[in-house]
Formats: structure tokens, sequence, C-alpha cells
């Protein structure tokens, strides 16, 4: 019987150094800048290899390759602001061409582990508008500076940030808030925020409701060798918590929604793998306001864009145009 509970004793140990070992390796995965990780920015600039896609790469990083080159390679003018934790977050301003100008500015904010460029898409959708355009490289990565993100916890309070800077610069153009995938639940924690009144209204497409509950799908989903999922998701979430101070649960952005002051058009691919629909659904009955939510049937995370452009870049500026003569 002693050896049964040795035994028992030492599964249990065992276990546990699993559980701690896996969640803190998916910790350090999804959240901490490192060399080791390649940097998908093209820059022209530098001489450095590129992550090319492959045939089986998904269609978002298969055309994110080629609208990256295209908003690297645009007349852009390099702009910097410093975060309220004195990081120096770096992105850059590409204007609109003259004889189309809107009087108009969107702010797109990218998602996890990627950078400006790779949402080039995006920012090409409304330059050919007439829109200036503002991407940032959020913190940890790109060339902004920050070696841990947070999931959307303080990358929230860096939009503020741009759209303060942004509404200084430009008192007299309307900003548009846009983000996708972490960038989505970013962009949606400033909902509730006191943004500036040029803040027409916030674009986000694919965003998690909570950061642990969109890593458990990740870990369902995609790391299927990975044992035990929810206990390395919660052990995960221990190593947020005992190395950034907070619980990654104030990711959440179902709070900042429930509270918001500006409209929000909710956009999302009803085959997500990574978030799943159900978080915009969940996210739209809870805005108070103005507010659409657009479902792309079918169609996988963030490449709703690329299934029907025109219905995309339709619904956008309609919602926009919406909340610019309300």
């Amino acid at each position: 019987m002693k050896g049964f509970y040795k035994g028992l004793l030492a599964a249990t140990g065992l276990f546990a150094v699993y559980v701690a070992g896996a969640g803190a390796t998916v910790y350090a995965n999804a959240m901490i800048r490192s060399s080791s990780k390649p940097d998908r920015n093209y820059d022209p600039e530098e001489e450095k290899e590129y992550i090319v896609p492959t045939e089986k790469s998904s269609q978002y990083r298969q055309a994110a390759y080629n609208y990256n080159i295209w908003w690297n390679t645009r007349d852009r003018e390099p702009v910097e602001i410093m975060s309220t934790d004195g990081l120096r977050l770096r992105g850059a301003i590409l204007r609109a061409e003259e004889d189309i100008a809107a009087g108009r500015i969107a702010i797109v904010v990218h998602g996890h582990l990627c950078c400006a460029g790779e949402e080039g898409f995006i920012s090409k959708m409304f330059h050919d508008a007439g829109y200036d355009v503002l991407a940032v490289d959020q913190r940890a990565h790109g060339k902004s500076d920050g070696d841990t993100l947070t999931m959307g916890r303080m990358e929230a309070a860096d939009v503020v940030e741009w759209a303060r800077y942004i509404a200084d610069r430009f008192p007299d153009e309307k900003i548009v808030l846009f983000g996708a995938s972490m960038g989505g639940n970013t962009v949606l924690r400033t909902a509730d925020r006191a943004l500036p009144k040029q803040v027409v209204c916030i674009i986000d497409d694919c965003g998690y409701c909570r950061a642990d509950e969109a890593i458990l799908l990740s870990l369902r989903h995609d790391f299927s060798g990975i044992l035990f999922k929810e206990a390395v998701n919660a052990a995960c979430s221990v190593t947020y918590r005992i190395l950034q101070g907070e619980s990654i649960k104030k990711t959440d952005a179902s709070g900042p929604v429930s509270r918001a002051r500006v409209p929000v058009l909710f956009i999302h691919g009803t085959d997500d793998s990574i978030v799943d629909c159900s978080d915009s659904r969940k996210l739209y009955a809870l805005h108070p306001g103005k507010k659409k939510l657009v479902l792309f049937d079918g169609v996988k995370h963030n490449c709703s864009f690329f299934s029907d452009r025109e219905r995309y870049s339709r619904e956008v500026f309609d919602f926009i145009d919406s909340c610019c003569s309300g």
C-alpha cells in the first residue's frame, strides 16, 4: 500500500512539473519577444531573410506577405510616441492622395505576433478610399520597444495614446480605430475610455473576449500534441499573473464594450478556429449603443476581407459614414 502512495505521489509530482513547464512554455512563446522568433515585417532598409509563405500557409499568411511589402515600400512618415509605462512605440503614417482625401484617418492595429505591415491589406483598403492611415507596431512587436506583450491589457492604453497623438496632429480629421484579432481586443478595450472627440467608431475584426479563452481554443485546435490543455492553460495564466503582476482575465473586453462610448462594428468569420465567432456575438449583445455585427459564413480567422473584398469594404465604409453623419 505504501508503494502505491509513493507511486501516486511521484505521478502527481511529474504531472505538476509537466503542467507548470508546459504552461510556462506556452506563456513564453505567446508573450515574450525573442531573437529566435523570426520577424515577419518586411523592411527594405534592412538586409535580412523574410518569411516567404508556402502552399500550406493560410490564406491570410499568403496575402499578408504581398501587402506587407506594399505597405513598407510606400512613402510613409515614421512616427513614435511614449507609452504610459515608458516604452517607445513606433508606427508610420501614409497620407491620402490629395485628390481623394476624405478628411479621415484610420489607426490600424495588427494581431498577435504580427506587425504593422501584415495588416497592409486593411491599410490599403483605407488608403484607396482617401483615408490617411497610421499603422502601428504594438509593444514587443516590430519596431516598437518592449520584451513582453500583455495580450491587450496594456496595449489598449497604447492605442489611446496613439489616438491622442493623431487628434493633436490632425485636429480636423475624423478618427477610426481598426483592430484585428489581438488588435481587435486592444481597440475594443478602449471603447469606454476617454478617447479624443474625433474618434467616431471602432472596427473590430475577429477580436477575442479574453486572452486565456483564446489561448485555450488555440491549444485545442492547433496543438493536438499537448496533453491536459485546460491545466496547461491554467498554468499559463498563473505564469502571466506572476510575471506581469496582473490577472490575464484583465484582458477581458466585455466590461469596456458594455460601457462603450463609441459605436462598434464587429466582423467575424463563422469558421474561425482561433477566436470563436461566439466572442463577437457576445460582445455585440453587450454593446449598449450604435453597433453592427457582420458575419462571413465559412470564413477562417482574419480572412473575411479576402473572402469578399467588395462586401467587406462596403460594410466598413457604410458603417463609418453612418457614424460620421449621425
